[in-house]
């Protein structure tokens, strides 16, 4: 399974690498949309090793931006295009201009769309301190649940940067998969850990045509070798401590 990560989606003139066009996503689409799963079917099959290696995709977004509810959900999943997709909310951005209200979250929930915490403020958790670690991880999966009315056990780190003690806190916190921006499959060198392919406005449908064919084909020779030699696991954990 391949598990592909999108912000936001404009109509024209994207403000920054990682906000796509409409017209973009659309290639994109026309690329694996007979090869997407929804996120329940993800979740029920991404622990078998061998469904993991299959050229299923999964759709995720990050940051709760307004296109999620405005086009992604209005425009393909209520019509039936895309089966659902992943929705990682940064909590105390949550009706801040250009972000999803409370409202449209809940009806993304409860239209299929499986709601994971972003943290609180979209901030580096390798960088801050244990107390500020478990009140991003802990307050934004609390928020989450209390308005949802259901269980939040999906988490994607801000800027894909995390550490052992990040994770560790995560799995503590009561977060089942965690989520990061890898190249490759979506099974990590640990079974929690869940890669992505973050897609920008310089990888154009080509680039994503060639991850969708072969999604370890850019990892790369010290990917390549350390995983020949079964090193792979150890040396991940090494430089992640």
């Amino acid at each position: 399974m391949i598990v592909l990560n999108y912000h936001e989606l404009v109509e024209a003139s994207p403000s920054n690498t990682w906000c796509l066009t409409h017209d973009a996503f659309d290639e994109h689409l026309a690329l694996c949309r007979d090869s997407l799963v929804s996120p329940q079917r993800f979740l029920e099959h991404c622990t078998d090793p061998k469904s993991s290696r299959t050229g299923a995709v999964v759709l995720t977004f990050d940051d709760g931006f307004l296109s999620d509810y405005t086009l992604v959900y209005a425009r393909y999943v209520k019509t039936g295009r895309i089966p659902g997709f992943m929705s990682f909310i940064p909590v105390n951005f949550v009706g801040a201009p250009g972000r999803m209200s409370w409202e449209m979250i809940g009806e993304l929930s409860r239209g299929g769309v499986a709601i994971g915490s972003h943290g609180m403020a979209h901030v580096d958790l390798t960088s801050v301190s244990d107390v500020e670690l478990g009140r991003e991880l802990t307050v934004s999966k609390s928020m989450l649940e209390d308005r949802l009315g259901q269980q939040v056990t999906l988490f994607a780190f801000p800027y894909g940067r995390f550490s052992r003690r990040v994770w560790d806190a995560a799995l503590t916190a009561g977060y089942t998969h965690l989520f990061t921006i890898q190249l490759g499959y979506h099974r990590g060198f640990e079974a929690f850990l869940y890669s992505r392919l973050c897609l920008t406005n310089n990888m154009d449908a080509e680039y994503l045509r060639r991850h969708l064919l072969d999604p370890d084909g850019m990892r790369g020779f010290a990917w390549r070798t350390s995983t020949k030699l079964g090193l792979y696991r150890q040396l991940m954990r090494w430089r992640y401590r």
